[in-house]
């Protein structure tokens, strides 16, 4: 046990040796946290996962680095649908102890089952907008979106509840309490859950008082038409018997099949039709809000795009005319002899190579030789710096740069660094896509085991190395570009 105000070791001591601090109201808060946790595991065992969740919480006020604690209350939260809670405990459980902990089983499987975490998000979304429905008091909306939440995600109680909710809104007490024993199998003791299947019971017992009152006036009494006469009498079996034995005849009897057939037109067909109708318009309305939600997402990915060509387009309408590229390759051209590369580089991004001849272009590799030196090396040092400053975004713009120009510059890592920089955000396509260019142009080099391993966690394939001549031809490149870079940068840092 460490001291909490200055972090020496105390074990049995009331007193820190050190600082002084007393340490007995410290360890009795400690104590009652792991009484907390106790109380918590033995109601999260037999599926109390409210009090569970409220007992871990106190636990962790009590001592927040709990890790047991928070392993805990993730599986809680993971039980009753919130997977995204679940998640949060979860990673600050592992960023307290990163070793040894329970958490990487549960964090393994979140990663490894695919899908999962894209439909919890897409639960959520859904219950959200239900949410919204049920504010705006389209409960019908409402109730058609949180039966598509369950159906992702049917261990979500607060779904569950709402739905009950609506549906004993409606009058529907069935169908809640329906929806409430679901809820109550995953979670036992919910105050809610229980709060509204003591309405739910109250509600059956109304309506089954109201269908024994109708059925009791019902059979009391007996009506039928003689002539133009409506004859009421009290129920007696004997005489309703011999009426209908004396007044049976053909003409009533297909009287009376057209009255049936009409009744149960209007009141069994009709309704149910209206009742199809009212569900395929409200189906059709929430599909359409979704596909508008999604046509919005492709409006902004293609305004997106326009503004990346719009970007590289104005970068080539930047380049100069024909006059202007041979100034500015006179200029690079004197600078360069100068001396001062950085006025090189400069002049150098408005030339444009296509419009010069053959003359020109000659001056124009020499000097861009000089002037892609320059960017490579600037670029690897302010990647490389980003990189272990976990500005990974950063890394990857100056990575990017590099190896616009040669990629097996720095032999492999520079390709590794921006590949690593990728996963690092979690751009699974560009790191994937980095990693197997690493592999297939320099399949032997100290990176190709972590590359490996990376496609291996992501289901991608790992690439056959390229031809002998073209790897022969990649590794005189990287050793050219290796000796270059070792003569004209000394400050180079290399893992």
């Amino acid at each position: 046990m460490n001291c909490y105000k200055c972090g020496t070791i105390i074990d049995e001591l009331n007193t820190c040796p050190v600082c002084g601090a007393n340490q007995h109201i410290y360890k009795r808060i400690l104590k009652q946290a792991d009484v907390y946790y106790n109380d918590g595991l033995m109601k999260a065992q037999v599926r109390d996962l409210s009090g569970a969740r409220r007992n871990l919480l106190m636990c962790l006020k009590c001592n927040k680095y709990h890790t047991d604690a928070r392993n805990l209350l993730g599986l809680v939260y993971y039980e009753i649908g919130e997977v995204v809670s679940a998640l949060a405990q979860w990673v600050i459980s592992k960023n307290l102890q990163p070793e040894n902990n329970r958490v990487d089983v549960y964090l393994d499987e979140l990663q490894n089952t695919a899908g999962l975490l894209e439909s919890a998000s897409v639960s959520i979304k859904k219950y959200n907008q239900a949410i919204d429905y049920c504010r705006q008091g389209n409960r019908d909306l409402a109730r058609i979106q949180l039966r598509r939440v369950l159906g992702n995600n049917p261990k979500m109680v607060s779904a569950h509840q709402l739905l009950a909710l609506l549906c004993i809104q409606d009058g529907e007490y069935e169908e809640a309490r329906k929806a409430l024993m679901a809820a109550n199998k995953i979670d036992s003791l919910n105050a809610v859950t229980h709060r509204y299947m003591l309405e739910v019971k109250e509600g059956l017992k109304a309506a089954e008082k109201d269908n024994k009152k109708k059925r009791r006036k019902k059979d009391d009494i007996i009506s039928f038409t003689d002539g133009n006469e409506t004859v009421m009498m009290p129920n007696n079996g004997s005489k309703f018997a011999d009426w209908i034995d004396n007044s049976r005849n053909s003409i009533i009897n297909i009287l009376i099949g057209l009255v049936v057939g009409l009744l149960i037109c209007f009141v069994l067909v009709v309704p149910t039709v209206k009742q199809k109708a009212q569900t395929d318009a409200a189906n059709a309305l929430v599909d359409a809000n979704e596909e508008v939600a999604g046509t919005s997402s492709s409006i902004s990915s293609l305004r997106n795009q326009v503004k990346s060509l719009q970007e590289e387009l104005s970068k080539y309408t930047g380049k100069g005319d024909v006059v202007t590229s041979y100034d500015k390759l006179i200029e690079a051209y004197i600078a360069y002899k100068g001396g001062d590369i950085t006025k090189a580089t400069e002049a150098m991004q408005v030339v444009n190579g296509d419009l010069l001849d053959i003359n020109g272009k000659a001056i124009y590799a020499e000097v861009s030789k000089v002037v892609n030196d320059k960017i490579l090396r600037e670029s690897y040092n302010a990647g490389y710096t980003a990189y272990r400053q976990g500005n990974y975004q950063k890394a990857i713009e100056e990575f990017s740069k590099a190896v616009a120009i040669d990629p097996t510059y720095q032999n492999s890592n520079l390709l590794y660094y921006l590949a690593d920089s990728y996963a690092n955000v979690n751009d699974i396509a560009n790191a994937t896509k980095y990693y197997q260019q690493l592999l297939s142009t320099i399949p032997n080099s100290r990176w190709a085991t972590k590359s490996k391993e990376y496609l291996t966690s992501v289901g991608a394939a790992i690439p056959e190395p390229i031809t002998n001549s073209t790897n022969t031809t990649n590794s005189t490149n990287s050793t050219n570009t290796t000796n270059r870079t070792n003569s004209t940068n000394t400050n180079t840092r290399a893992e």
